[in-house]
């Protein structure tokens, strides 16, 4: 598995052990099984039937339903090329780029919620069926290269429902591409905002910022016209994702950062000689802003020395560094470069704090022990700041944890007495009443907590 899912040239020799074959399993097959499980864990909840639901056409299907579906099929004519040229490595790290960025990392996280739902709506359907086709293809484009997973999946997702079904995934047809699902004007569109999400979380790391805070926006800058407007017309997605209020283009850049511009001295150094330092101290002489914007749309750079004569300068051969302004972060990627407004109101921070509650309630009821369809009572005491912020988002808070009831217990000081360390790792207990109690960390303050399952739900539908 090791030389079809790594950074390593499958002519050379390479020793197998349990250190490379764990990096495969930890960066490949979890995602692909947590992926899987995700699945078939709303699906039996809800009684999915994938011989016996109605299909839902793929036009009526939602944006990113219709996207996995085009990149699915693109994958399948990439890996089904890859190996016809003999070419099984390329073909794996094609399987693994889909199945860890594109699968888990975009398409499940974006749906989540469809799956969520307790209605049984036609738009639950077709993010079931969606899902459901991604599963069975890479179950069968994987059965060359991790039989035991692929069969795995496919001996529960697909024997159990058809009758006719092959005994094994090992016996199926190889899959082959429909053109007619592939659009490859979405493709490039989603992958445009997939870029700038990357480069906005890196913003975020940046700045220190976690992505539970809400910001008031970001400012997004590309030189390819299309590919920014196709972020400004599915900007939805990059707003929850990147949890902002707004995305907004950005015209000049200069707005909002400035730029160091320094020559690339390993290339220039023997290139020039003696003439280096004059070559230096010209290139400090131009404005950076030009000089950068030349360097972004790979273009040379023309400098005149002291002594009248002239040099032109790559863009390979000048290093451009973004400086930020105060209250921005910035980070850049192929095609934009993303600034983030880091300043923070008093609606923002209360935001925030609703949502590392929810995020700390969350992890309690896992430790716990509760199903994810359990409802829960929830009582908690926290300083009057983090009161007051889940007071203005109780149904925010209710909803994402399955609470019927919030009790608050307003104490001042309350984080002194907690000991912070203390909500490292799972620390719960429950008491005799049958209440599981805990301490989360909510923003710079420490809460305590306790919940209480209700009795337990009756199934969504029946077995």
């Amino acid at each position: 598995m090791r030389w079809l899912f790594c950074t390593v040239n499958p002519s050379a020799n390479l020793n197998f052990g349990p250190n490379i074959s764990d990096e495969v399993r930890r960066r490949f097959i979890i995602p692909l099984w947590n992926s899987y499980s995700f699945f078939v864990t709303y699906a039996r909840l809800d009684g999915f039937d994938p011989c016996a639901t109605a299909p839902v056409p793929l036009a009526e299907r939602t944006l990113l339903d219709r996207w996995i579906t085009a990149r699915l099929n693109q994958l399948v004519a990439t890996v089904r090329n890859g190996l016809d040229a003999y070419d099984p490595d390329g073909a794996a790290r094609a399987i693994e780029g889909f199945v860890v960025d594109e699968l888990s990392n975009w398409y499940i996280r974006r749906n989540r919620r469809r799956f969520w739902k307790a209605e049984g709506d036609r738009d639950k359907a077709a993010a079931y069926q969606t899902l459901y086709d991604c599963l069975v293809a890479l179950s069968r484009l994987l059965a060359p290269f991790v039989p035991f997973v692929a069969e795995a999946i496919y001996g529960n997702l697909v024997r159990p429902f058809d009758a006719a079904a092959t005994a094994s995934v090992h016996l199926t047809d190889y899959p082959e591409s429909d053109p007619a699902t592939v659009d490859e004007a979405l493709s490039s569109d989603m992958g445009a905002v997939l870029e700038v999400v990357s480069v906005g979380r890196a913003a975020r790391t940046e700045a220190g910022v976690k992505v539970r805070q809400p910001l008031a926006g970001i400012l997004v800058y590309s030189r390819d016209a299309a590919a920014l407007e196709a972020v400004l017309r599915l900007k939805d997605q990059v707003l929850d994702e990147l949890n902002v209020k707004e995305v907004a283009p950005l015209v000049d850049l200069g707005e909002v950062v400035s730029y160091d511009i320094r020559p690339n001295l390993s290339v220039l150094g023997p290139k020039y000689g003696k003439r280096l330092g004059a070559t230096r101290q010209a290139l400090a002489r131009e404005d950076p802003a030009s000089v950068a914007a030349r360097v972004d749309a790979g273009q040379p750079v023309e400098l005149v020395l002291e002594d009248g004569s002239s040099v032109t300068l790559e863009p390979s051969e000048i290093l451009v560094d973004l400086k930020k302004r105060a209250g921005y972060a910035t980070a850049q990627g192929p095609t934009f470069t993303v600034v983030l407004d880091t300043s923070l109101t008093s609606a923002l921070i209360e935001e925030g704090l609703a949502r590392d509650f929810v995020r700390g309630v969350q992890d309690a009821r896992k430790s716990a022990g509760y199903r994810i369809e359990d409802t829960i009572e929830v009582a908690y005491e926290a300083d009057p700041e983090v009161v007051a912020a889940l007071a203005a988002h109780e149904a925010y808070v209710k909803a994402e944890t399955l609470a019927v009831r919030l009790e608050r217990h307003e104490t001042v000081g309350v984080s002194d007495a907690v000991d912070a360390e203390a909500t490292e790792g799972p620390g719960g207990t429950t008491g005799p009443d049958g209440a599981y109690c805990d301490q989360i960390t909510v923003g710079r303050h420490q809460v305590r907590i306790a919940l209480r399952r209700q009795v337990p739900s009756a199934p969504r539908v029946s077995a």
